[in-house]
């Protein structure tokens, strides 16, 4: 008698816990396979992952920073199982994603738009080349070059091929103490438990400073064609680390510049030729419109999913599983409410005490409040999306509802330090 063969298994490149935490109840039993690093695997401490999440069959080791090992653990496991879709679970786990995706015939982002979205140098001369308004820019070997780019004014220095606002500097004027200090701090920016330890290759670009409020357009993309699009409002920090305080969905913009939004996206889409998938495209809105600042190809953090699950009554990452799986997608349709997240912020210091999160909890539109700091912790300047300290997530009625709710929850936990200050959101 032949044996049944297997379910077909949903590969994630990358562990996305919050990911999987989300789609847990909804899929099968063992449905995910997930591909991650040995040394992630091993500074995560996932080993026993699979234990919590009924939809996780296991996560097997393959390497994909920087690397094609994990195209051909998939390979391996598509001809023992059949996989119904390749899903990006993280920013560096891009390329192999669609890279696999290509090769066993599954909808995917394409490998040429997976690179050109994992690389900001390679970005900005493919969006340009196709229509996409750009800041001058230009790639960055040392400090010197810092220093000619700026001619004294104000610039952007940051990693092409990095994540989560790391490396990331604001300069408001460069000199050549500036640029030094600037340089060794950008090339020096670490991220221990997301990277592996072998050495990997990373590129900078120094870019124009622009001015202008910021937003992110997310899209959910069938074959090279928007068929959802949200406008996320972006709050982010004073300071020359430029790390998100805040966000807000949908943005309370009105009906044109949400047009000029929507065309910038889709002419976006098109210089990359990306196919399928997700897009979380970041801009800031100059006098002469959006303006490209990066572009991922996989689901936002800072719970952007979840802000527009709740402002639009949707599941956006079964709708991506589905798309990837070249399926039939239950889309989002018209938002039905706000949603807005405020991180929190304490002074540098060691943890005293934390207080406020019971009753923050209860006031009107919080859906989640989540302090990863206790006593005894050490809380640092911001320098990456990594060092901020807890969250409020919250609804309301409508975007000025919803951002009031997240001011006043965040207001109302605080996070006591050594240094005697107690943290809250201005």
């Amino acid at each position: 008698m032949t044996a049944a063969r297997p379910e077909p298994a949903i590969v994630f490149v990358g562990y996305n816990a919050a990911f999987l935490r989300a789609i847990d109840e909804h899929l099968p039993r063992g449905a995910v396979v997930v591909l991650e690093e040995p040394d992630i695997i091993h500074k995560r401490d996932l080993a026993n992952a699979p234990a919590g999440f009924q939809c996780l069959d296991r996560i097997v080791t393959a390497k994909y920073h920087q690397s094609a090992e994990a195209l051909e653990t998939g390979i391996e496991l598509a001809g023992a199982r059949p996989v119904a879709a390749v899903v990006p679970g993280l920013e560096y786990a891009v390329p192999s994603a669609a890279a696999l995706a290509a090769k066993l015939g599954l909808p995917g982002a394409g490998e040429q738009a997976a690179l050109a979205l994992r690389d900001k140098i390679r970005l900005r001369e493919v969006s340009a080349a196709g229509g996409v308004r750009n800041p001058r820019w230009q790639e960055a070997h040392g400090p010197a070059d810092v220093l000619a780019f700026a001619a004294g004014g104000p610039v952007v220095l940051k990693p092409a091929n990095r994540q989560a606002s790391v490396g990331v500097q604001l300069l408001d004027r460069v000199d050549s103490a500036v640029a030094e200090t600037a340089w060794a701090r950008t090339t020096a920016a670490s991220e221990y438990e997301q990277i592996p330890d072998r050495p990997l290759n990373w590129r900078y670009v120094v870019e124009e400073r622009l001015v202008g409020p910021e937003y992110s357009v997310e899209a959910l993309v069938r074959d090279g064609e928007v068929v959802f699009e949200n406008v996320s409002a972006k709050t982010v920090v004073d300071g020359p680390y430029p790390i998100e305080l805040g966000h807000l969905v949908p943005a309370p913009l009105d009906a044109g510049i949400t047009a000029h939004f929507a065309a910038a996206l889709r002419a976006l889409v098109r210089a990359t030729g990306f196919g399928t998938g997700i897009l979380h495209a970041e801009w800031i809105l100059t006098g002469a419109g959006p303006t490209l600042v990066e572009c991922a190809g996989r689901c936002p953090g800072d719970h952007l999913v979840d802000l527009i699950d709740l402002a639009y009554d949707g599941k956006v990452r079964l709708s991506l599983i589905d798309l990837l799986a070249g399926r039939p997608a239950a889309l989002p349709a018209r938002a039905v409410q706000a949603a807005a997240i405020r991180f929190l912020t304490a002074e540098p210091g060691t943890v005293t005490g934390v207080s406020g999160v019971d009753t923050a909890r209860q006031l009107p539109g919080v859906r989640d409040v989540a302090v990863d700091v206790e006593p005894g912790s050490t809380v640092g300047a911001w320098t990456s999306s990594w060092d901020r300290p807890g969250h409020v997530l919250v609804t309301g009625a409508d975007p000025e509802g919803a951002r009031h709710n997240a001011l006043t929850a965040a207001a109302t936990v605080r996070i006591d330090t050594t240094s005697g200050g107690a943290g809250h959101a201005d």
